[in-house]
């Protein structure tokens, strides 16, 4: 046998036929193969009870159960109308079942929802919230990581290929040395958008906020903390004040700026590294800073 870890055995006496796909009979409660899925042909000794109740379905050849208090001829209209899925003897009664998004009350004709499971989040959803961005898929953040990283590989590529092609330019064109000086004494230009990429595939955060919504800075904290350099990202919409809350929090920094007065020398402040301004309080983070940016948590005494 191939694969003797896969599917289930008939449970009718002299076949035990190995199913990778078994039915379940809902009278017995017992898991059959093809051959012997009606409870008429395993000979299903709680039939007789629910005869009365069972009836075939000629147009999907499936057991078709009849709920108390429901007519035959109304209970197969309301099996035809959701496509041969309602009232299923051998499967779990689809009305218990309900899309992840709280607020869906999407059904289909019949009253019958049919359900997808998504292989990002392993969640059920409806047709209408399936694709992870219509119900904001955790996996969603994984990928576009995945992508930066590969991103920033690729850019490092070419960056190192480039630099090559340039040394070797210089060695045959005979450049003076002090021509060769002035050159190499220029300060070198940051590439903001291979920042973002590096900041990306590093940067930590809640993982709730909106991949369109984030703003991924490099974060340093007081010197007297001994906390090296965070990559973080944040929601633009917050406050500087809800930001450095988040900063002091990670960097495990005490912040007691809810009881000190604005002049107080103790007081946390977000600093501009390239400018040296600090940050108002009530501020959005996405009015004063983008992405690439770096910030410094300080005490106000430091600056001062």
């Amino acid at each position: 046998m191939e694969f003797p870890n896969i599917g289930e055995n008939c449970s009718f006496k002299g076949c035990s036929q190995l199913d990778f796909l078994p039915f379940w009979c809902g009278s017995c409660g017992k898991k059959y193969c093809l051959d012997h899925r009606y409870p008429n042909s395993h000979e299903c000794f709680r039939w007789s009870e629910n005869e009365k109740n069972v009836q075939l379905c000629e147009t999907c050849s499936s057991m078709i159960l009849n709920p108390e208090g429901r007519s035959v001829e109304q209970t197969l209209e309301e099996h035809l109308k959701s496509n041969c899925v309602l009232h299923l003897l051998s499967s779990i009664p689809i009305e218990k079942q309900k899309c992840f998004i709280t607020e869906c009350k999407n059904k289909s004709e019949g009253g019958v929802m049919v359900y997808v499971v998504c292989d990002g989040c392993g969640e059920a959803f409806c047709l209408k919230h399936r694709h992870p961005p219509a119900h904001q898929c955790e996996s969603l953040n994984v990928a576009s990581d995945e992508k930066a990283k590969r991103r920033v590989k690729a850019e490092e590529l070419i960056s190192k290929y480039k630099k090559k092609s340039a040394s070797s330019i210089l060695k045959s064109d005979n450049i003076s040395s002090s021509s060769k000086n002035v050159t190499t004494n220029k300060p070198k230009k940051k590439n903001k958008k291979i920042e973002v990429m590096k900041l990306k595939s590093k940067a930590q955060g809640d993982s709730t906020i909106p991949v369109n919504a984030r703003v991924y800075l490099s974060v340093d904290f007081p010197l007297d903390s001994k906390v090296s350099n965070k990559p973080l990202f944040f929601n633009k919409e917050w406050t500087i004040g809800k930001v450095l809350d988040k900063v002091a929090t990670v960097g495990k920094i005490t912040n007691n700026n809810n009881k000190l007065p604005l002049d107080d020398p103790n007081r946390l402040i977000l600093v501009n590294k390239e400018t040296g301004n600090s940050f108002e309080m009530d501020k959005k983070l996405g009015e004063v800073v983008e992405s690439g940016d770096d910030i410094y948590l300080e005490k106000l005494g430091s600056i001062n």
